[in-house]
């Protein structure tokens, strides 16, 4: 992967670690910088992953925040680098976190054995904590205007450009995917980061119930590599044992 996007997050985990981060206005009230920032996580990640291309890290855990990271107390400590940390905080939420945010890494670290990949790099669009981050567009926003979001942004697109990149977003609930796969700017703006184009990629179904499909998959190739946007009602997640093959079979041979 690129050695531009890991240097880049060393800096900003050092800069995190010093107090020295110089970040905007927006970044100041939208994130939590009292949380270390979390631009990649590794699950088992080896030298060929399949890259999941999320948004942010979520709600601040006690393990994230500056006093806990300083006491050294969790899976970080500040004597480490980010590569190191990044491989501690996947086998740390591997080991003590259930719920969606467990399934899903389960699900994906099975779709990349499945593709013959090496585990499960997460990479997110912008590496700062929030609970909730309901306005996309203003984060959209600041990937084109903010000084470090633009920077960080323009380096995960380098590192996954040639990468197998998985994105998986949660949809409203509608007549059926098959017959309606209109795309919100957010989701065609983070498929096209992810060197994927849906208006020019195939659409796979991967859960119909009855005459609905529930869930689907654009599927392409760019870079050289297979690229997924995948679309669930209602839910940010991947679909179960069939679905997941199914998938596994379109970014084979996409």
């Amino acid at each position: 992967m690129s050695d531009d996007y890991y240097g880049f997050c060393e800096r900003l985990w050092r800069d995190w670690l010093r107090g020295s981060l110089d970040v905007s206005a927006f970044v100041r009230r939208t994130f939590d910088l009292d949380a270390a920032p979390e631009p990649y996580i590794s699950f088992d990640a080896g030298p060929q992953p399949l890259v999941a291309l999320t948004t942010n890290p979520g709600t601040t855990m006690p393990h994230q925040r500056r006093g806990a990271v300083q006491a050294a107390g969790g899976p970080l400590r500040p004597d480490m680098t980010y590569a190191t940390a990044a491989q501690e905080l996947g086998a740390f939420y591997e080991r003590e976190l259930d719920g969606p945010a467990n399934r899903r890494t389960i699900a994906l670290k099975r779709l990349s054995s499945m593709v013959g990949l090496d585990g499960v790099l997460q990479v997110e669009v912008c590496p700062f904590h929030s609970p909730s981050l309901p306005n996309k567009n203003a984060l959209l926003k600041a990937a084109g205007t903010d000084e470090l979001i633009r920077s960080y942004v323009t380096h995960v697109r380098s590192v996954v450009r040639a990468q197998p990149v998985v994105v998986v977003s949660a949809v409203a609930t509608r007549a059926s995917l098959a017959h309606d796969t209109s795309l919100s700017p957010w989701v065609t703006w983070i498929a096209g980061l992810a060197g994927l184009d849906p208006s020019g990629a195939s659409f796979v179904p991967l859960v119909v119930k009855g005459a609905k499909t529930t869930c689907g998959a654009f599927v392409g190739l760019s870079g050289g590599a297979p690229k997924a946007l995948v679309l669930m009602m209602g839910s940010n997640q991947l679909p179960g044992k069939d679905g997941l093959e199914t998938l596994a079979g379109a970014l084979r041979k996409p």
